[in-house]
């Protein structure tokens, strides 16, 4: 598998397990979002910073996995998010 058909599984499956996790449970996705989000914007910072030291194109182990927890943010805050949107309108 190359590496960016590996990536982008991956970041299909963050996405997919974000909407799920978000539609299941909006309020524990609303929770966590500040402190996942914060550790994205942290590991992108990382990654930005070791890629401007090195111009050389080599493949970072763990940033996958960071953008897999970034689609996972991105999925679980949608859903959630239009949850609970849809359930303030009833409440009106």
């Amino acid at each position: 598998m190359s590496p960016k058909t590996m990536r982008r599984t991956l970041q299909s499956i963050g996405f997919i397990t974000g909407l799920i996790f978000g539609y299941f449970r909006p309020s524990h996705m609303q929770d966590l979002l500040p402190v996942l989000a914060i550790g994205v914007g942290i590991s992108y910072f990382i990654y930005s910073s070791m890629q401007s030291e090195d111009d050389s194109d080599e493949e970072v182990v763990w940033f996958p996995f960071v953008q897999m927890m970034m689609y996972f943010l991105i999925g679980g805050v949608l859903s959630s998010s239009i949850l609970l949107a849809l359930e303030m309108r009833q409440l009106q």
